[in-house]
């Protein structure tokens, strides 16, 4: 039989089709990384989707056609990959001593253009080297702040 049947498992991306795919998702991240999810925006990021894959396919340096599924489980995996990364690094950083010091984790430059909020960290308020002075200073700096935007608002302390 000569007919074509898909395989369920797709083919591995090239590293070209990995960078084809983020610069076309560059031109759509400010619809793609919306963290709104009512429904106008849902219906944006359908249509952006849409062209992406579009434009995707459409690359004379595309070796497989690709559905929108597979193209959001890419970027879905690339996200995690990078995270995953930043959280080794991490993690080496705040290790102590004995072993091999890891070798640093290479942030790729374009998933950091088109999703930036993964690089950021929650701030450290406390840390395990403050004295005891300065952990009461900075208490009471927010609890002076919470009072303070109580006050503001009406609400009685």
């Amino acid at each position: 039989m000569a007919s074509k049947e898909k395989s369920s498992k797709s083919k591995h991306y090239t590293t070209m089709e990995k960078k084809v795919f983020l610069q076309i998702l560059d031109k759509y991240k400010h619809v793609i990384e919306v963290k709104k999810n009512d429904g106008t925006t849902l219906k944006d990021k359908d249509v952006a989707w849409g062209e992406i894959c579009n434009e995707f396919n459409q690359s004379t340096l595309i070796c497989h056609e690709r559905t929108v599924q597979q193209l959001k489980k890419l970027w879905a995996n690339l996200k995690q990959y990078q995270r995953e990364a930043l959280t080794k690094e991490k993690q080496s950083l705040m290790a102590t001593g004995g072993g091999p010091q890891e070798t640093k984790i290479e942030v790729d430059p374009d998933i950091a253009n088109i999703a930036p909020h993964l690089m950021k960290t929650a701030p450290v308020i406390f840390s395990s080297n403050m004295t005891e002075t300065e952990i009461e200073g900075i208490l009471y700096s927010y609890v002076y702040k919470l009072t303070v935007r109580k006050m503001e608002n009406g609400i009685n302390c």
